[in-house]
């Protein structure tokens, strides 16, 4: 069975990288996995991704997906229904998308332009300013024990250590555990800290999630005085924080940091993999309507 990315064909790695981010997919390490082996919630991202590739090659595209969710559990269902709406509006994907689903509880997640109800007969046209509006997601965010990453160490894009200093910060939403940050401070460089670790767990992908946590503990940081900054390469963390006015690039290391385990056991920079840091600088945020919501 073929890994994920290679499922694809010819269309370029950067191509395939947008797809799978844009339909929340987004954890490198799932992309190398065969499609067999993957979760019903990593199958159903796969497969939008794989769907929506039409409109790489084409302008627009007509893209209809029957059984829209009826594979998933309902969080998955509204998470990735989110997720897809928020592609395509932002411009990620350009496609014109028909959801074809026995499922109502999707509506207001998919925020369609109209919806054509079979059981009634009718459609109902939910245009710009009336169009049907996701729910805010409100998540709760607990300073946590360093055993809590066990559950998302596997899922990190590039390591699932974790150093025994770093301070953790568990997500939760409606009581159940999807993200998790942890920071650490800078070496040589007093009240200055990074984010060392920041995970939102499959299910939950594409909908911001993991870049509100990391930026609810950015404020935290800035409350007692520090400064943060987060280095990585993967690709939506970087395209979050390159649109975000919150953030702005420190530094662009086209062939990564170098091993600093002489300072710090265990700490090995990133040789050989081009990163970009951020520093967080704060400001205003999205209201509740339009993103997610931090409690």
């Amino acid at each position: 069975d073929r890994a994920v990315i290679d499922g694809f064909g010819d269309m370029p790695t950067r191509d395939i990288t947008r797809l799978l981010v844009a339909v929340g997919f987004s954890s490198p390490p799932s992309w190398i996995k065969p499609y067999a082996v993957l979760s019903g919630g990593e199958k159903f991202r796969c497969d939008l991704a794989r769907a929506l590739a039409a409109g790489v090659a084409e302008t627009a595209p007509v893209v209809a997906f029957d059984e829209f969710t009826s594979v998933v559990d309902r969080n998955v269902a509204r998470v990735g229904s989110a997720a897809v709406a928020r592609a395509i509006r932002r411009g990620q994907v350009r496609v014109r998308f028909v959801a074809i689903s026995c499922h109502y509880d999707i509506a207001r997640w998919l925020e369609p332009d109209w919806v054509l109800d079979m059981a009634r007969g009718v459609i109902d046209a939910n245009l710009d300013r009336r169009r049907l509006r996701r729910p805010p997601v409100r998540l709760e965010l607990f300073r946590c024990h360093h055993a809590a990453w066990q559950l998302f160490a596997s899922h990190h894009y590039l390591s699932g250590s974790l150093s025994r200093s770093a301070r953790c910060f568990l997500a939760t939403w409606e009581d159940m555990p999807v993200g998790f940050c942890a920071t650490l401070p800078v070496i040589g460089r007093r009240d200055h800290w990074r984010i060392t670790r920041l995970v939102t767990l499959p299910d939950y992908q594409g909908i911001g999630i993991g870049m509100q946590l990391a930026e609810a503990v950015a404020e935290l940081h800035a409350a007692a005085g520090h400064r943060l900054n987060v280095t990585a390469s993967h690709p939506g963390l970087l395209m979050h924080c390159r649109r975000s006015p919150r953030w702005r690039t420190a530094r662009v290391l086209r062939t990564g940091s170098r091993r600093s385990g002489a300072y710090r056991p265990n700490y090995f920079g990133s040789p050989g993999r081009a990163v970009v840091s951020f520093e967080f600088v704060g400001g205003s945020q999205p209201s509740a309507g339009q993103e997610e919501v931090l409690d």
